[in-house]
């Protein structure tokens, strides 16, 4: 959730700023890769051979206009989302994904600003493609380092798409504590090919950052046994590159998940989180579901030297 005065107040950028620049900006920032269900962003979960991901997703007021005249406008009120996806393991330390989305939205876009077309109901999203290189492994976990490409297939004029590609690579690093908990964080940098002026702030590159938790629940037979069902905490935040005298918005958002294994090839997740900073991308309300199939198909069969107690990939 964001609130920004439209009122005539200088702009932080001063004269750095592009007037011309796009006016809108992909305000989900959902960031789970598909092919495997875990945390709500890339924790180096493991991919043994491929895996498809279906997930649908409700995002409550992830962007809030203030008006001149006192009163507020919501420029997506709500969206629907759906993305489908996979991922493929290359060998034992590498592997590629790629996902899409289309979603149903209600809200003002950016009615009393002096641009008064209505908001696109049934929009597309961007294509994201990502690729992710396992750089060291041990028995307590590993290192990863990520690369995401954005590609503006979406529709960026009703905020549900960027007007340019972005580029995004990340550090990852993952921890198989005791009791079989695992820990993973990453951080990195998102490079964007179009800056974006949304109301007085210039959206552009970004510091990204992201940490999370998955800790199994007993066994309870007959409901499920070892390892069937984990609780999930995790969190991440971008932090605006500075432009002129300020920063770009710099969102972030808690997530409080399930993941349960019924079956060795099918796993479900149900994730409930909102954003705890006053931004662009924060929202008041998220709610995903998550379904994950995988096979053990490998494209490039080698053979394995070495392995964690968690399979890294």
């Amino acid at each position: 959730m964001f609130v920004a005065a439209l009122v005539a107040a200088p702009s932080f950028a001063g004269a750095d700023t592009p007037r011309d620049a796009p006016t809108e900006i992909e305000v989900d920032r959902a960031d789970a890769p598909a092919g495997r269900t875990e945390l709500g962003f890339d924790g180096g979960a493991p991919v043994d051979g491929w895996g498809v991901t279906l997930s649908g997703g409700w995002l409550e007021g992830p962007v809030v206009f203030g008006l001149p005249d006192g009163t507020t406008s919501e420029p997506v009120r709500r969206r629907e989302t759906a993305m489908f996806g996979g991922a493929l393991a290359l060998g034992e330390s590498v592997v590629v994904d790629g996902r899409w989305s289309f979603a149903h939205q209600i809200g003002d876009r950016l009615r009393g600003t002096g641009d008064e077309r209505a908001l696109d109901e049934r929009v597309p999203g961007d294509l994201r493609f990502g690729v992710r290189l396992r750089v060291m492994a041990r028995t307590g976990g590993g290192v990863f380092v990520r690369g995401d490409l954005a590609l503006p297939t979406g529709d960026h004029g009703d905020f549900a798409g960027d007007a340019g590609a972005s580029l995004a690579w990340r550090l990852i690093g993952r921890a198989n504590l005791p009791h079989r908990i695992v820990f993973a964080a990453s951080a990195g940098l998102r490079l964007r090919g179009q800056e974006i002026l949304v109301a007085d702030r210039l959206v552009g590159n970004e510091a990204l950052v992201a940490a999370g938790i998955a800790i199994p629940l007993p066994p309870l037979r007959p409901l499920w046994c070892v390892d069937q069902v984990k609780l999930t905490v995790d969190a991440s935040a971008a932090i605006g590159d500075k432009v002129g005298a300020g920063r770009g918005p710099s969102p972030a958002e808690v997530r409080f998940g399930v993941v349960t294994q019924p079956r060795p090839a099918w796993t479900f997740g149900v994730r409930v989180g909102t954003g705890i900073t006053d931004e662009i991308g924060s929202p008041a309300l998220r709610a995903t579901i998550e379904v994950t199939y995988r096979g053990d198909w490998k494209l490039l069969a080698i053979s394995r030297d070495s392995v964690d107690g968690d399979s890294d990939e």
